[in-house]
């Protein structure tokens, strides 16, 4: 159901705002964030606002994420 969601929004070009996953190069990781999303794929990720406490474990999730990076390298 989801795939044909993200389908249509390629595929009619829609530019809508869904969670997805993509590669963000400023924090060198792969991440579900907000992101508006049409026929050229992910057009812009969006950061959301955070509380501190979020931003801590945001980070914290990120390098638990370069730490798996590395372990498979």
């Amino acid at each position: 159901m989801v795939c044909a969601r993200i389908a249509e929004i390629v595929l009619r070009d829609e530019r809508a705002v869904i969670p997805i996953g993509v590669y963000n190069p400023k924090l060198g990781v792969t991440l579900s964030l907000p992101a508006v999303v049409g026929r050229d794929g992910c057009l812009q990720v969006l950061d959301p606002p955070l509380s501190n406490d979020e931003q801590v474990d945001l980070k914290k999730c990120i390098e638990t994420l370069h730490k798996a990076q590395e372990r498979i390298r």
